[in-house]
């Protein structure tokens, strides 16, 4: 068994991070039901632990470390209080019933339950203005005790306690009882579970304290393990060009830093903007509930191709960046993609890759041959049967089996999708990524920008020298 561990970085990332649990969790359910043809690994992600002291059997959870503000947790935060406690008490009662000879009697309150809003009837029954927080929708069972962790500037020492900025993140990781201990306790106990863990997915918000915070993060874990693969999905609540002011430099920072720590700390970089849409795609972008829902499609993706053991973490991110040489990727995605009829052919593929695939950071891929490395995953479409004509069978995986949608899903964002969805993707580097980061080049523009402090030119500066190497580096692609 080779596990991987998952770690979230906050609210968007977190929004993402359980249409992702709710997707995985689904896939297990139609394995389980006989629904499916494809055996899925469920040890890759997730780990099966006691139920606490004193209870009987085992249960699967998700194998992850989620970090948010404590008011983010929702329904979930009350969960972990209530599961903190009752642990306590299943102590108390052993130690009682050593003492005592005669009979006892538990009683037990029902914890607050999450997914709050999610109720029990018709798939459609989730009514999306009453999701506050990304428990609300959650239909996993997480180790509340063992995965979540609430952080704030005060809990750690800083006065900085709203976390907003980069920076902030930044110094609240690095702050008393940040950098120093930061592995030991929780993260301690799920790395040391794992026979042969393979890597780290992890999951962060591409802008505010979250960034900061989660940079500092997994630049500590490169240090403890520096031969495990690190697999970067950056969520973004919106682009930077939609912001102003201080909120754009920062963002624009954000952006640029994770791009820098690419080239020490990760091994595979995938940032996500959803800049440009096609008709059988309908996104809100100005709901985060479904636009987080596109984006965890994304993550499923890649994931279900390790789950059904058609690639290992490192054999595809050593595929889709050429050895590593190209890091930052682009996670290209068709929901609902038709194509049986004969007419299409491997022809039809760069054409369909520019009109019919929603591209997570805008990049525009209209030639294969601004392609470096990529892997096709099909999941229910004939897209794999149109690639298979010219590429080799290790450039793709044709996993037969469509996504099943939980039932909290937003099933509006794919036209005519009920309870599953044909998804072909592919995970490449290109040329076209040049684009991406050059609009962070311009956004981080510190000799304009009134809202940089002095100390910070300096370090601006050497971060744009680094985009600079990526868009030479990317430019070389033909």
């Amino acid at each position: 068994m080779k596990e991987i561990i998952t770690l979230q970085f906050g609210e968007s990332a977190n929004y993402v991070g359980t249409h992702y649990w709710n997707m995985q969790q689904q896939q297990f359910a139609e394995e389980s039901s006989g629904d499916s043809n494809t055996h899925l690994a469920m040890d890759v992600f997730y780990s099966e632990d006691d139920q606490g002291v004193g209870k009987r059997g085992k249960r699967y959870t998700p194998r992850v470390l989620v970090f948010d503000k404590v008011g983010n947790f929702g329904s979930l935060g009350q969960s972990r209080h209530a599961q903190t406690e009752d642990d306590s008490k299943d102590i108390e009662s052993e130690i009682e019933a050593a003492q005592w000879d005669g009979a006892t009697e538990v009683h037990r309150q029902i914890p607050y339950a999450s997914g709050a809003v999610l109720g029990t009837g018709a798939i459609n029954e989730l009514s999306e203005s009453q999701v506050r927080y990304w428990s609300d929708f959650n239909e996993v069972e997480f180790n509340t005790v063992q995965s979540l962790s609430s952080v704030s500037g005060v809990e750690f020492g800083n006065s900085l306690g709203e976390m907003n900025t980069f920076q902030e993140g930044g110094e609240v990781f690095n702050g008393e009882n940040g950098r120093d201990e930061i592995l030991e306790g929780k993260f301690r106990v799920l790395a040391e579970a794992c026979d042969q863990m393979q890597g780290f997915q992890v999951l962060a918000d591409a802008h505010g304290g979250f960034a900061g915070f989660g940079a500092g993060f997994v630049e500590k874990v490169r240090e403890e393990y520096p031969k495990s693969s690190i697999l970067l999905y950056n969520v973004a609540s919106g682009r930077v060009s939609d912001m102003g002011g201080a909120q754009t430099i920062d963002a624009a920072i954000g952006l640029a830093t994770n791009l820098e720590n690419v080239s020490a700390a990760v091994n595979m970089y995938v940032p996500s903007a959803l800049k440009r849409l096609y008709p059988g795609v309908q996104i809100e972008e100005s709901s985060r509930y479904q636009t987080s829902a596109f984006m965890a499609t994304n993550v499923s993706q890649w994931s279900q191709c390790i789950l059904a053991g058609r690639r290992s973490l490192d054999e595809m991110i050593s595929q889709v960046t050429q050895q590593q040489y190209f890091k930052v990727a682009e996670s290209l995605l068709s929901p609902g993609l038709q194509i049986s009829d004969s007419k299409y052919d491997f022809g039809s593929v760069a054409g369909l890759l520019e009109q019919r695939f929603v591209a997570s950071s805008g990049a525009v891929v209209s030639d294969l041959s601004s392609l470096a490395g990529q892997l096709v995953v099909d999941r229910g479409t004939e897209f794999s049967r149109l690639v298979r004509e010219r590429y080799a069978a290790t450039a793709y995986a044709d996993l037969g089996q469509a996504v099943a949608l939980p039932r909290s899903f937003p099933r509006r964002i794919f036209q005519g999708a009920r309870d599953s969805v044909g998804v072909a993707g592919m995970l490449c580097t290109t040329a076209g990524t040049t684009a991406y980061v050059q609009r962070l080049h311009e956004s981080v523009q510190v000799e304009r920008s009134r809202h940089v402090k002095d100390y910070e030119r300096e370090w601006i500066r050497e971060v744009r020298g680094v985009l600079d190497s990526v868009i030479d580096r990317y430019a070389t692609i033909s």
